[in-house]
């Protein structure tokens, strides 16, 4: 072989080798500055039977086998995923190749190409789901960082929706104490007795509603994992299922979620596991419990802190391997209903 041949040949490999190793660093400059691209859907599209359609747009909805993309026009696509449809990630890079994914990386806001054809119900019976490797990465921080802080502004809008309602009745029950003074102008004692009453009724009100935020642990359940799982049991899912029955009908509450681990292995994974166990309750708690979202603050992962037995034994293992659900009642609130009841 020549000398200038050799040259080329090690030009070319060089070339190959620089663009092969500087591909991910640019992918991970686009997913630690990506911003969501979840779009709203204004519109239903219905695909008519048997055609075939390929469709571009953000996944906004995920439950069981289907899901929904809206596209960037804000027309909402339902789409069923069947047994042999294929879920797969596009990689960038000369030696990266697609990647199989399941039905648990559809994150919300996730980009996706997706092919199929219609069936009689309007809905994208899907051959393959295709996304970016970067984009699912980027949403999965963006998950992260963002989902916690809109479950916190949801919660607390609802709160506040609630000491709105304590104010109001605050501010009616204050002016009838003044009507009825008024009307007592002829009879000093009788004027006397209104006026206290209703500078009790008021600061009873001002109390409701400095109590607010002051929150009291009313009802708590544990649920206990296996070493290295995160799985709910039946025993498990029948006690959450009596736990949120417990909240129907409850004013004022919050649910306070706590993941732990024993001390085996890796504190790292520790802390993941504990995180996984805490989503894992609070998945079921909203998706078949039916507890709104806004009652449900910010998951807390405490890895192999706050153990409660010994991490020496088995025993105090099992116990340490835990998830603890907490239902907070506003004082505030909880006072208010005491009252409406005894009025009664």
């Amino acid at each position: 072989m020549s000398g200038r041949l050799r040259a080329i040949i090690y030009v070319m490999l060089f070339g190959a080798l620089v663009g092969f190793t500087t591909q991910p660093v640019a992918a991970q400059e686009s997913f630690v500055t990506r911003p969501r691209t979840v779009t709203k859907a204004t519109s239903l599209r219905t695909i008519p039977n048997g055609e075939k359609v390929e469709i571009v747009g953000n996944v906004i909805r995920v439950q069981g086998d289907t899901f929904s993309v809206s596209d960037m026009q804000g027309a909402e696509t339902v789409v069923v995923l069947a047994p042999s449809t294929r879920i797969e990630t596009h990689r960038r890079g000369i030696f990266r190749g697609a990647a199989t994914r399941d039905k648990a990386s559809l994150l919300i806001g996730l980009k996706v190409n997706v092919e199929g054809h219609g069936n009689p119900d309007g809905q994208l019976i899907a051959k393959w789901v295709r996304f970016h490797d970067s984009d699912f990465r980027g949403e999965t921080q963006v998950d992260t960082r963002a989902i916690p802080i809109e479950a916190e502004q949801v919660r607390q809008a609802g709160q506040l929706d609630e000491t709105t309602l304590v104010a109001i009745t605050a501010r009616k029950n204050a002016k009838a104490a003044q009507d009825s003074a008024d009307k007592a102008q002829n009879t000093a004692d009788l004027a006397q007795l209104n006026a206290a009453t209703a500078q009790n009724t008021a600061v009873g009100a001002h109390t409701k509603i400095a109590a607010i935020d002051d929150f009291e642990a009313a009802i708590a359940l544990t649920v206990t994992f296996k070493a290295g799982s995160a799985i709910l049991t039946a025993d498990d899912k029948l006690r959450l299922d009596e736990f949120a029955a417990k909240t129907v009908g409850v004013k004022g509450f919050i649910l306070e979620i706590s993941g732990f681990a024993s001390r085996e292995g890796d504190p790292e994974y520790n802390h993941r596991l504990s995180a996984r166990r805490a989503e894992a309750v609070m998945d079921y708690l909203i998706g078949v419990g039916n507890v709104p979202i806004r009652r449900i603050i910010v998951p807390y992962s405490g890895g192999t802190m706050n153990p409660i037995a010994d991490n020496t034994t088995r025993e105090g293992r099992k116990m340490n391997r835990r998830t603890e659900v907490k239902m907070l009642v506003s004082k505030g609130l909880a006072a208010k209903e005491q009252d409406t009841a005894a009025a009664r």
